[in-house]
């Protein structure tokens, strides 16, 4: 919707206003109207030629703009070579509204030859419509071969995005006095447009009126803002292995202690005998004859308060006596006490 207008001018001057321009819920931004060619040239034998590009982009979202607007604008005599100027403006907004070649030509012989074109690049999720027209309507009137109106196509809606070509070519003349032409065009309610042009123009004797008209509408898709996903980082827990330590348990090796059990080790009677005497004589206590002296030894053995005899030796040569004495050292040996006697005895057979 349109806030505000200011100042606007018809002339041959370029005028330029602004206003605010309110674009979907956001605020309005800023956007101007162009005024130019308008009443100017209406001297027989005149001529008026003026173009206007205009490109707009637009983001809705951001409430973005900017427009370029390039305007070549001619005069001189009907039907020679004119004087032409061109200019190009850019602004910091959007060029939304062209008044242009208006009431102009009306000389006798004059021409009338203008056009507007518009770019409108617009981000948005919006979908461009056909563009409603209203041209044409009550022109070529005043006589002359017909058809003395050639427009394409015939619109005649109130409060159109193009109205061009009313009251115009009304002077009487040739033939197809009133061209106009509407090219393919769109209109966006993202960014609506208002195109004014050769309206009540060339209606002198003779005059001839020529304009055009195109609008177009490109709509690039906003990109969809993109939440970012945060994946959480999981930190492994990393639980710690324990290896139980075994402490070895040490079954201490008892070395038996053997206690040596000492046994008496008994010498039979006939080791402490002469090897020349029978066990048998000592063992009956019998008694030994010899023609000579002998030796008669007694071994007896004490342990505590015990003695006991263990066996007698007679040796004429004394070698018994030898095999008593090895018998006392075993038993001394033992721990027992050895008592030998001796005594000296002469027998007879």
């Amino acid at each position: 919707m349109i806030r505000a207008a200011a100042g606007l001018v018809f002339g041959s001057a370029l005028v330029l206003g602004v206003i605010g321009l309110s674009v979907g819920n956001a605020e309005a931004v800023a956007v101007q109207f162009m005024s130019q060619c308008n009443g100017t040239d209406n001297v027989g034998g005149q001529a008026v030629a003026c173009d206007v590009t205009i490109t707009n982009t637009l983001d809705v979202a951001a409430t973005t703009s900017s427009s370029s607007l390039t305007v070549k604008e001619c005069h001189g005599a009907a039907n020679a070579e004119l004087t032409c100027t061109t200019t190009t403006t850019p602004f910091s907004g959007l060029t939304t509204t062209v008044t242009q070649c208006n009431g102009s030509g009306s000389g006798g012989g004059g021409t009338v030859t203008c056009t507007v074109h518009i770019v409108n690049t617009i981000t948005d999720t919006s979908t461009p419509t056909s563009a409603t027209i209203n041209q044409c309507n009550g022109s070529g009137g005043g006589g002359g071969t017909e058809p003395t109106v050639v427009c394409t196509p015939i619109g005649s809606t109130t409060d159109a995005t193009i109205t061009q070509c009313n009251d115009s070519g009304a002077g009487g003349g040739g033939t197809m006095r009133v061209t106009c032409t509407v090219l393919p065009s769109t209109e966006s309610a993202a960014l609506p447009i208002t195109i004014n042009q050769c309206n009540g123009s060339g209606n002198g004797g003779g005059a001839t009126v020529t304009c055009t008209v195109s609008v177009a509408n490109i709509i690039i898709s906003p990109t969809p803002e993109t939440t970012p996903v945060t994946t959480p980082v999981t930190t492994p827990v990393t639980t710690p292995v324990t290896t139980p330590v075994t402490t070895p348990v040490t079954t201490p090796v008892t070395t038996p202690v053997t206690t040596p059990v000492s046994r008496p080790v008994t010498t039979p009677v006939s080791a402490l005998t002469s090897p020349t005497l029978p066990a048998s004589s000592i063992a009956s206590g019998a008694s030994i004859s010899n023609t000579s002296y002998g030796i008669e030894a007694i071994a007896i053995v004490r342990t505590g308060t015990t003695s006991t005899t263990v066996g007698t030796g007679l040796a004429a040569t004394g070698t018994p006596g030898l095999h008593l004495l090895l018998a006392s050292a075993l038993l001394t040996g033992l721990g027992a006490a050895l008592v030998i006697t001796a005594r000296v005895r002469n027998r007879q057979h």
